[in-house]
């Protein structure tokens, strides 16, 4: 019988001897076990320890700044901004400082925001320790497009960024306030009233916070300080402007009647006194009561020679009135000095002059005279000294 031969077949499957519903239950168990490990949740984002360890911060800073980052999720946005800080030349310090003060820049596009605002700004002058003073003093605003231009705005009328800086310190309102409806239309005001470019900064100084009140605000100091007796464009009006934009009308009132009592002035003679030293009604009514009586009772000074020299009711009474009329007190009743000796040029000059030129001279002829002033300036009049 001829052999049949068969084509070759193919190699048997190897033969489970598990069950099929069971090899898919294990290998759905392998792989949920396999993805497990494989995606272990990463442990969240402590962001108080990066600010502390990275930012430099304080714990209670950190603590602090945190509420305002409990969004991010991790570190890369905010080191790419400490690395862009810090290439600027920023030190831990400053770095600390900058987030310190507004926590959010951490969360800063540095191509949108940090990268051009301090492009702009190196442009105008700023040094980097000058750009992290800026961060620190207008916080969140100095991430706001129009920030540069008010840094523009202000740069000229101050002279130098340094003044800048100084003068923001004082009130950060200047880098924050709108500048088309009302820092823009108060400066040009304040122009129009005779005011130059450095008298407006000098302004700033003495009331920081005038240029940056409604238009309204500040033209009503004018009026006011004007009805004070002081013209715009006179070399005053400055002062009496910053007098006027610190008090109220009432209290400008107040201390007018205190004037008025106390020495007797017309209206007129109290217009002539604010107008050479207007600062004098922002002394506290005690203040211009005491020294009125003094000058007047002790000093025997006339009302009108006080009007004429009102930075008198100025001055210190305990450290500089009282002290400087018991020496030359002393040097009349010795004959050194003349008895009509004008009392405002003894009073007036520096603390360096003043001994230089009515103390010094009379130590030999009168031993002790320096611990007599030395004493009063005190508060202590020594015995055989009364005033």
């Amino acid at each position: 019988m001829p052999l049949l031969f068969l084509p070759a077949a193919a190699p048997l499957a190897a033969v489970s001897l598990v069950p099929t519903r069971c090899r898919l239950r294990l290998a759905s168990a392998a792989t949920t076990s396999t993805a497990a490990v494989s995606a272990a949740p990463a442990s969240p984002f402590a962001i108080e320890d990066y600010l502390v360890a990275n930012c430099h911060l304080t714990p209670p800073q950190a603590l602090k700044a945190s509420k305002s980052l409990a969004h991010l999720k991790s570190a890369s946005n905010a080191d790419a901004v400490l690395a862009f800080l810090a290439g600027l030349g920023l030190s831990p310090r400053e770095v600390a400082a900058v987030v310190a003060s507004n926590p959010r820049v951490l969360c800063a596009r540095i191509d949108r925001s940090l990268a051009p605002i301090t492009a702009e700004l190196r442009a105008l002058g700023l040094s980097p320790s000058q750009i992290a003073r800026l961060a620190q003093i207008a916080s969140r605003y100095f991430l706001c497009r129009s920030f540069v231009s008010k840094v523009r705005f202000w740069l000229p009328l101050f002279g130098s960024s340094e003044r800048l800086l100084q003068a923001s310190d004082w009130n950060y309102w200047l880098l924050t306030s709108d500048l088309e409806k009302v820092v823009g239309p108060n400066v040009a005001f304040l122009k129009q009233c005779g005011l130059s470019a450095g008298d407006i900064a000098k302004l700033l100084v003495a009331a920081p916070r005038l240029v940056t009140m409604h238009p309204e605000y500040v033209q009503d100091a004018v009026r006011r300080a004007t009805q004070l007796g002081v013209a715009p464009g006179s070399q005053m009006f400055r002062h009496a402007l910053s007098t006027a934009g610190c008090i109220g009308q009432e209290k400008v009132d107040a201390k007018v009647a205190v004037l008025k009592e106390t020495l007797g002035w017309s209206q007129e003679e109290v217009n002539l006194a604010v107008s050479k030293a207007p600062r004098i009604l922002v002394a506290s009514e005690e203040r211009l009561r005491r020294n009125a009586e003094f000058l007047v009772n002790e000093v025997g000074l006339p009302p009108q020679y006080i009007a004429r020299r009102s930075v008198l009711l100025m001055y210190s009474l305990e450290r500089r009135l009282v002290p400087r009329y018991l020496v030359v007190k002393v040097l009349k009743e010795r004959g050194l000095v003349d008895e009509d000796r004008c009392f405002f040029n003894v009073v007036a000059p520096t603390e360096e002059k003043f001994l230089e030129k009515f103390v010094a001279p009379f130590e030999e002829s009168i031993p002790g005279l320096a611990d007599v002033y030395e004493s009063a300036c005190a508060g202590k009049v020594p015995e055989g000294i009364q005033h």
